[in-house]
């Protein structure tokens, strides 16, 4: 089986004015909304993650980090595109050309 995936984030809440047990609430509450949406379209519940993304470090601001929690879904390829990716996957771009050879990759050995 072929599925199709796609990855969407979860929206924040800001934390201003919010006891813990509301935050929890509200956030539940969003996600319970953005999973029914999704599913409501076909999508079938996945996984949720939470990941880290490094932020460089800019003129006025220090290197920092983001997390940021996704939802993943997926969904199973109607059987019409299923023959299409196939029938492309097996094409060969350079069928009617001759295609130089790279040669194996070599490590540059460099005498100081």
């Amino acid at each position: 089986m072929i599925y199709e995936y796609k990855v969407e984030p979860i929206p924040e809440i800001s934390g201003r004015l919010l006891s813990s047990k509301s935050i929890r609430t509200k956030s539940a509450k969003m996600i319970q909304i953005a999973l029914e949406a999704e599913v409501k379209l076909g999508w079938e519940f996945l996984d949720i993650k939470t990941i880290k993304i490094p932020i460089k470090k800019a003129f006025f601001r220090s290197a920092r980090e983001v997390t940021v929690s996704l939802l993943f879904f997926r969904k199973l390829r109607a059987p019409d595109n299923l023959t299409q990716t196939f029938q492309k996957d097996a094409e060969r771009p350079f069928s009617n050309e001759k295609v130089p050879s790279l040669g194996p990759a070599v490590k540059n050995k460099l005498t100081r």
